[in-house]
């Protein structure tokens, strides 16, 4: 009976004893990994717009936070409305922790979109987390035919967009095709700088783009009145300006509200970074550690002040929720979306 107590006893300490000596050994080798490293946050946009705002904000202080403290470049490729990138993510860049991405919010709505033409899969990636929900903004310039909903059901705006792919295409597409309102896009700028460009030049009347990015960028338009916010999309309105009309609380009818709930799903996901498939689990665990950190850092904070940035956490459990449930959205409901938003 001693003997088989004693047994017992020996192997707890073996255990315990291991599970210690584990853990110092996983972060050495997580160190000794990340140790003058320079890893790749990739960015499936341009290089003026609130993607690369965000982008370059976090890769300034995420590296601190790493064991390493690797140093942080960020590459720019824009194209497809964020396909591009993610499916050369997928593919292409390696599966060890070097590289994240920040893609776009709609990369799983479009996976069940358009199966045929993506070659990732967002399921299998490893998220980090989220620095702030995507509330997606109509926003039109002063001089344009039509600045309010009323005129905006007479008078065509014309929206600027990167491609079909993006929620700059889709947003107002479901405005023409649920509700009614007068669109055309012309897609094929390569982000919203150029988009913003277009629209000062009298190109184009109209964008949808990330309200946050909207304040950050254009804040002195918006100051001075030379852009109008028309309506906006999300599951709730943006708690600064409850003013601007919901898209969501336009639709008359269910079938219509899920629709436009689908689309506003994807502001949820919002401006969250990831990593690459099967990564080892501790680096995966280190590198989320790193952007909850980061998320607290004071020197991160005053910087998100100070360029007017928005934050709204989310851990990367939390988005992979999100990210699964797009993914699992039910057949019938693709087929009426992809109608509504134009898409073959």
């Amino acid at each position: 009976m001693l003997k088989a107590m004693s047994t017992t006893i020996a192997v707890s300490v073996s255990v315990v004893l291991t599970a210690f000596s584990t853990a110092p050994a996983q972060a050495a080798g997580v160190a000794d990994f990340y140790k003058d490293r320079t890893m790749t946050v990739l960015v499936g946009f341009g290089a003026g717009g609130g993607y690369a705002l965000y982008g370059r904000t976090l890769g300034q202080h995420l590296g601190r936070h790493i064991p390493g403290n690797p140093k942080i470049i960020l590459q720019f490729m824009p194209g497809a409305g964020g396909n591009k990138a993610a499916n050369y993510f997928y593919k292409v860049s390696p599966r060890d922790g070097s590289v994240l991405s920040h893609l776009s919010n709609s990369a799983a709505l479009q996976q069940v979109l358009r199966p045929e033409r993506i070659r990732y899969d967002v399921s299998k990636l490893s998220y980090l987390g989220r620095m702030v929900s995507m509330r997606s903004s109509l926003i039109v310039w002063h001089t344009s035919p039509a600045t309010t909903l009323a005129d905006f059901k007479k008078k065509t705006l014309i929206f600027g967009a990167t491609g079909r792919a993006g929620q700059d295409y889709m947003n107002p597409t479901l405005m023409k095709n649920v509700l009614g309102f007068k669109v055309k896009v012309v897609t094929g700028y390569k982000g919203s700088r150029a988009i913003n460009n277009a629209m000062e030049k009298g190109e184009v009347h109209a964008m949808a783009n990330s309200w946050g990015s909207v304040k950050a960028r254009l804040g002195q338009w918006l100051d001075k009145k030379q852009i109008v916010p028309l309506a906006m999309v999300g599951l709730t309105p943006s708690p600064d300006r409850p003013d601007i009309p919901l898209v969501l609380d336009m639709a008359k009818t269910k079938a219509d509200r899920d629709l436009l709930e689908l689309m506003a799903s994807t502001t949820a996901v919002g401006r969250a970074f990831s990593t690459t498939p099967k990564v080892p689990s501790d680096r995966v665990a280190a590198l989320r550690a790193a952007f909850d950190k980061t998320m607290k850092d004071p020197k991160f904070l005053a910087d998100i002040k100070k360029r007017r940035m928005e934050l709204e956490y989310m851990s990367g459990p939390d988005v992979q929720k999100i990210i699964n449930k797009t993914i699992a959205t039910p057949k019938d409901l693709v087929a009426r979306f992809k109608k509504a938003v134009e898409l073959k």
